[in-house]
């Protein structure tokens, strides 16, 4: 019999979702912009609050403020089945993506929250992606210091038209509450520099930023507070039961730049859609070069 799930009106709830099997959930900038703009067009229909997120290569996690279970509910249904329609058409598979439930915990006292806002920034220090939590781009925590936080500053009369472009319509897109598709992302990435990527990457998120960093931050005094209590308390979550290994998740960096070299031309979330023969072509590549173990290749694969 499936645990009843715990949530009090208007209460803060942890959130986590991974997907069936451990597999990657994200591989390239498009697909992690792919759900983080689905979630933000879901998060404005919903009208809820929304402390913090962090995506991961294979979960993610939020700290989210609903009124109603049906609410919350509504809200990662809407999120998770949209993401794996895309994910699935983008890819070339199909079936299940992610679990059929996921797991929440609601947090009552500024203490357990603070707690859980730690715990969710440090997700990549504590899979030693970075030293600090603000170093990752997909908690998002830097974006409540800049708009561009992993780029230079965009000036629209110093850009490319090529850029220039990407931008417009990017902003026309959010205007209009619709998500990005990876695809989509793919196209605006056509032809533009590494250094304009970066660019454009900075202005989608900061153009669909939903995260209510101010509401975060009251429960320390100030952001700069936030950030320095995370640097000196990692946090940690008793009442969701985390699929955790101790593995690194350097090995999926290390993963895709391989598939880059090797296939250039392909998305890197395609690998999850090949043929088992060319998985298993690869599976021996990223074997050779990256030393990654047997659990995270064939996560990363879908084998």
């Amino acid at each position: 019999m499936r645990k009843r799930r715990r949530f009090y009106r208007g209460s803060v709830n942890h959130i986590y979702q991974r997907t069936t099997s451990g597999n990657n959930l994200f591989y390239g900038y498009e697909d992690f912009l792919t759900f983080f703009t689905i979630m933000s067009v879901a998060v404005r229909s919903a009208g809820i609050q929304v402390l913090a997120v962090c995506l991961m290569y294979n979960h993610f996690h939020m700290l989210v403020r609903t009124e109603t279970m049906r609410q919350l509910s509504d809200f990662m249904n809407h999120c998770c089945s949209w993401y794996a329609r895309e994910f699935n058409f983008a890819v070339g598979r199909s079936g299940q993506l992610l679990k059929k439930n996921f797991g929440s915990a609601p947090k009552k006292d500024d203490k357990a929250i603070r707690n859980t806002i730690n715990y969710i920034g440090n997700n990549p220090v504590e899979k030693r992606i970075c030293s600090r939590p603000e170093q990752y781009r997909w908690n998002f925590l830097a974006y409540a210091f800049s708009s561009s936080p992993f780029s230079e500053p965009i000036t629209i009369r110093n850009v490319s038209k090529r850029l220039r472009r990407a931008i417009k319509a990017v902003r026309s897109m959010s205007q209009l509450n619709l998500p990005l598709k990876s695809n989509y992302i793919l196209l605006l990435f056509k032809g533009l520099s590494d250094r304009e990527i970066e660019q454009l990457v900075d202005c989608i998120v900061s153009e669909y930023m939903f995260i209510d960093f101010d509401a975060a931050a009251s429960y320390y005094g100030s952001l700069s507070k936030m950030i320095e209590a995370m640097a000196y308390n990692t946090g940690s979550e008793y009442d969701i039961r985390e699929e955790w290994d101790s593995e690194s998740d350097m090995a999926y960096d290390r993963m895709i730049e391989v598939v880059k070299d090797v296939s250039p031309e392909m998305p890197v979330h395609k690998v999850a859609g090949l043929p088992d023969s060319r998985k298993m072509e690869l599976m021996n590549i990223l074997r050779e070069r990256t030393g990654t173990s047997l659990r995270q290749l064939t996560r990363f694969l879908y084998l």
